[in-house]
Parts: structure tokens; sequence; C-alpha cells
């Protein structure tokens, strides 16, 4: 029997072509509620190697679906053009693709995702959202984010983002957010944050914050806050903060701070404070500020000892070593040097005191200035002009 379309009148081959395209068609729709139709897929190759197009749960080599869904194990190059399902699930490794969003439970290798890369539990190798990196478990290698990078497990390696770097877990390597890198446990490596690094189990390496490096544990290393640098639990090493550098604990190392240094529980090594430096303990080492230099009354002793020098005041209830208060020293006891307008020992001092007026409660030393007071010595050589002594 002939078709009239086999002289021309009707297109037999191209209606043919139309019936398979049809049927494949069919075959890379994407899966549906049913559960039957849920891994129809259609491979070109031996078994699950070759090309697949379709949601095959199993393959090796290339494969291309619209959704994946039920995931179990893809090696190869695997490219899909929508949103994952909700359950991720399966391990990817080798090229992950996506249109939308790469997904999998696990995925090893490179992965790009034109809105995202979403991950349940393992994301390794170099990875690159178009908003955002989003992963629930650990993150490891090179991670771009346009947006944001996000992990709830520890993130490891080379970390950008336009936005911010967010873990809820231990974040090291090298990682940068345009305004922020907040980790609730502990920031190791390189560090910036145009706003802010924020590491609430602890900082340590070269953490960079535009207006701050912040952390509820201890800070370490070389740490540069445009205002601040705060550290909770203690800081330690080099340290700038443009207004302040703050501690609960002890501040330790080279700590510059444009208006204070404040270490409650105590300040050592070179400490520049503009305007103040505080401690309610002690502090030693060379102490510079153009203000006050103070130890605050606690529970225990303030001491002030090394090289001091405050361009308004110096108070503690112990100064001991080279110290310089322009206006003026306070203390309960000095022992060294002291230089100022006026130095005041409501206790004792030993050593020598040079000022405009130095009155000591009990002296065991020298004092040189214009009025000297001594309330130790005999009633006529207890106040002097020039020069005091007590041995």
């Amino acid at each position: 029997m002939k078709f009239p379309g086999s002289h021309g009148f009707f297109p037999v081959k191209p209606l043919a072509h139309l019936l398979v395209l049809t049927a494949l068609a069919a075959s890379f729709a994407p899966a549906q509620d049913d559960s039957r139709d849920e891994n129809r897929s259609f491979n070109l190759g031996a078994g699950s190697v070759g090309i697949s197009f379709g949601n095959s749960p199993v393959h090796h080599g290339l494969r291309f679906n619209w959704r994946d869904s039920n995931l179990e194990m893809i090696n190869g190059v695997n490219f899909t053009l929508w949103k994952p399902s909700e359950d991720l699930t399966g391990t990817i490794n080798g090229f992950a693709f996506g249109i939308v969003s790469p997904a999998a439970a696990k995925v090893h290798g490179v992965s790009v995702g034109g809105l995202a890369v979403l991950t349940k539990d393992e994301l390794i190798g170099l990875s690159f959202g178009g908003l955002a990196v989003v992963n629930q478990g650990r993150t490891t290698g090179v991670t771009l984010g346009g947006l944001a990078i996000v992990g709830k497990g520890p993130i490891q390696g080379i970390n950008l983002s336009g936005l911010a770097c967010v873990g809820e877990d231990q974040m090291s390597g090298i990682s940068l957010g345009g305004l922020a890198l907040v980790s609730q446990g502990m920031v190791s490596g390189l560090s910036f944050g145009g706003l802010a690094v924020v590491g609430n189990g602890g900082m340590t390496g070269l953490n960079i914050g535009g207006m701050a490096c912040v952390s509820n544990g201890n800070v370490t290393g070389v740490n540069l806050g445009g205002l601040a640098v705060v550290g909770k639990g203690g800081v330690r090493g080099l340290n700038f903060g443009g207004l302040a550098v703050v501690s609960e604990g002890t501040v330790g190392g080279l700590n510059v701070g444009g208006l204070a240094v404040v270490g409650l529980g105590g300040i050592r090594g070179l400490t520049v404070g503009g305007v103040g430096i505080v401690s309610k303990q002690e502090i030693t080492g060379i102490n510079v500020t153009l203000g006050d230099l103070r130890g605050e009354e606690s529970d225990e002793r303030s001491k002030i000892t090394g090289i001091n020098v405050a361009g308004y005041r110096i108070k503690a209830d112990e100064v001991s070593g080279f110290s310089i208060g322009a206006i003026m020293t306070r203390s309960d006891v000095a022992k060294g040097v002291l230089i100022g307008v006026y130095n005041r020992v409501t206790g004792t001092q030993r050593g020598i005191a040079i000022g405009l007026y130095n009155d000591a409660a009990e002296l065991f030393g020298v004092q040189i200035g214009l009025l000297n007071r001594a309330e130790n010595n005999p009633p006529f050589f207890r106040t002097l002009p020039f020069l005091n002594a007590h041995f």
C-alpha cells in the first residue's frame, strides 16, 4: 500500500523523525510525583556507562537531566537544568553543572551553578555559585559565591564571596567576605571582611576587618580593625584598632589603639593608646598614651610595670619601672623612677621622683622638685624645696 506522501504529498520520513523525538522528549520529561516515573532515563552505552538522558540514579560518563531526584552515584559529568528535589541524596564525582543549581548529598570535583551550588554532607573541590554556595556539611577546596558562602560544617581552603562568608563551624584558610566574614567557630588563616571579621570561637592568623575584628574567644596573630579589635577571652600578637583594642582578658604583644587599649585581665608588651590604657590588673612592658594610663580598682591590686609614658596621668595601686605621667602619677606603692608635674604616692615610694610637687606617705629614696613632701621624715624635714630624701 502506498501513501500519498511517498510522492511528496505527505512527508512520511519527517513524521517518523517527529515520532522518535516525541518519544525521546517523553523520556526526558521531569520526574513526576508517581514513583514509577522518578528514575526514567534514556541511556546510550553499556548499562550505566556512557551517555544518559534523564534521572538515572547511577551513571558513569556523561549525564543530562532536567532535575535530579533520588540520586545515588554519578561519576563523570552531570548536567541539570532545573532546581533539585528537596531531599538531597547521592554523590557526584567529577563535574557537576547546573543552569539553576547542581545538588547532591556529596559533590567531589568541579561544581558550577548559575544560581547556587547545594550540598548536604560534603563539598570538595572547586565550587562556584552565581549567587551562593550552600553546604550543610564540610566544605573544602576553592569555593566562590557571587553573594555568599554558607556552611553549617567546617569551611576550609580558599573562600571568596561578594557579600559574606558565614559558617556555623570553624573557618580556615584564605577567606574573604565583601561585607563580612562570620563564623560561630574558630577563624584561622588569612581572613578579610569588608566591614567585619567575626569568629565567636576565636581568631588566629592574619585577620582584617574594615570596621572590626571581633571574637568571644581569644584573638591571636595579626589583627587589624578599622575601628576596633575585640577579643573577649584575650588579645595577643600584633593588634591595631583605629579606635580601640579591647579585651576582658589579657592583652599582650604589640597593641595600638587610636583612642584606647583596654585589657581588664592585664596588659603586657608594647602598648600604645591614643587617649588611654586601662586595666583592672597588671600593665607591664612599654606603655605609651597621650591620655590616661590607669589600673582600675578591682579585687586584685592593679599594677603598672615597665616603661610607662602618659600625656595626662598614670594611676594604679602599684607603679614600678620608669614612668612619665606628664600631669600626674598617682599610686599606693611606687618603685623606680617617677617623672611628672605631680607625683603622689599614698603608701611607700622606693626610688626617685622628679616633678614640680612630689608627695609620699613613706619615702625610701629621693624627691627632686620645687616642693617635696615625705611624711615619714622628722617634722622639720617633711616638706622641703628642691630636694628631699629618706633612706
